[in-house]
């Protein structure tokens, strides 16, 4: 009985990250000239949540006591992306896609343990 391996989940839209048009490949968009890739298969995915919230005096003078509720979200969430073969590449991600970064690195991390075996 043979095992089908269902696809690795997508990379958040919006974010640096994303797969070649086969699907076989990760593309990091590092800033460079260059794009960084590495194969689907043996990859994992490492982040660092650098996101905060703090209330700014802009926000204070315009919302008044609403701006408690309101606070502006700051910092990166740094994503370390693992080839198969040991490279890395980094990318950041900002704060409004962090949740969604830090989620689809859990589940394709998840994907790729069990498609190893």
């Amino acid at each position: 009985m043979t095992r089908s391996i269902p696809p690795a989940p997508r990379p958040p839209v919006g974010t640096p990250i994303t797969f070649n048009l086969k699907g076989t490949q990760l593309v990091v968009d590092t800033g460079a000239l260059f794009s960084w890739k590495a194969p689907i298969a043996g990859a994992s995915i490492h982040t660092l949540d650098n996101t905060g919230k703090r209330t700014t005096i802009t926000r204070v003078a315009l919302m008044g006591p609403l701006a408690l509720l309101a606070k502006k979200k700051t910092g990166d969430v740094n994503v370390v992306v693992v080839g198969a073969d040991g490279s890395t590449a980094t990318a950041k991600v900002k704060p409004r896609h962090a949740q969604a970064i830090i989620t689809w690195a859990v589940a394709f991390n998840a994907w790729s343990e069990a498609t190893r075996g």
